[in-house]
């Protein structure tokens, strides 16, 4: 059994450059999609490199894909946009060791645009909880498989890029840790960089954005979306040309269209 494996979500990809391009020092499983299915297997210099190609879509289901095929003690969640610092592999599995008890552990990234370093996302070494650690992206997110196989936790497939849902399924990942008692970490330890010039999912703070935050806040908070949704419409007042009260009652549609999972399209 490998000691770490990278499990990245990615799309479109014909070999396995983009391990090389990622500086990926270690194991991985690639679970891309095209409009083909297939499996692909090298064994680098680096690790072993599997490469699982699907025709699905969303981003939920392919970290799932990857998740359900890893074999690693530890497993660190990838998107294609971010480079590796060398010796990540064993950083990752020290941060770990020196844990006992974390089950999960978010690591720092900095923030590329343009070809420089733009936001220094780096972490205190602290234990999370859930108030303050659904802001970070799947990247930066490491864990222990078996304490996410014990608990079969995995991805929404509702929510993220290529989903009905814009964006969210890393939150509803920490939020399912935290709900069945695992124990979340962050750490000093910087992971690499991560390239922020363009998104293939996120195409503005319009109708349907505010919409998708109030569904994605039905399924945060049970027993308190109402009391959230003010506070997430008003804190976007400086990236849309919405109204306050507008956005506020998009989000309120989201909460309600999401007791049944509607989409924008159908519930507006």
């Amino acid at each position: 059994m490998s000691k770490l494996q990278v499990l990245l979500a990615t799309r479109n990809q014909q070999d396995f450059s983009i391990a090389e391009q990622m500086n990926i020092s270690c194991d991985a499983i690639i679970a891309n999609q095209a409009e083909q299915d297939c499996f692909a297997q090298l064994q680098s210099s680096a690790g072993e490199w599997k490469m699982i190609t699907t025709s699905t879509r969303g981003v939920g289901l392919n970290r799932n894909i990857a998740l359900l095929a890893a074999t690693g003690e530890f497993v660190l969640f990838a998107d294609d946009d971010v480079v590796y610092n060398d010796g990540m592999p064993e950083a990752v599995i020290a941060a770990f060791r020196e844990n006992p008890k974390a089950d999960v552990i978010i690591f720092g990234m900095d923030i590329v645009k343009n070809g420089e370093v733009t936001e220094r996302r780096h972490l205190q070494s602290k234990r999370l909880r859930v108030t303050n650690a659904m802001r970070f992206g799947t990247y930066t997110i490491a864990a222990r498989r078996q304490a996410l196989l014990q608990h079969n936790i995995t991805f929404h497939q509702m929510f993220g890029g290529g989903c009905p849902f814009g964006s969210g399924e890393d939150s509803l990942f920490l939020k399912a840790c935290f709900d069945h008692k695992l124990q979340v970490y962050s750490h000093t330890y910087v992971l690499g960089t991560c390239r922020k010039d363009t998104s293939t999912w996120f195409t503005g703070y319009h109708e349907k954005y505010f919409y998708d935050k109030g569904v994605l806040l039905r399924h945060l908070f049970p027993k308190a979306h109402y009391l959230a949704a003010p506070y997430f419409a008003f804190r976007f007042k400086r990236k849309t040309q919405i109204p306050a009260m507008q956005r506020l009652k998009l989000m309120l549609a989201g909460i309600r269209g999401g007791k049944k999972m509607l989409p924008y399209e159908d519930a507006l």
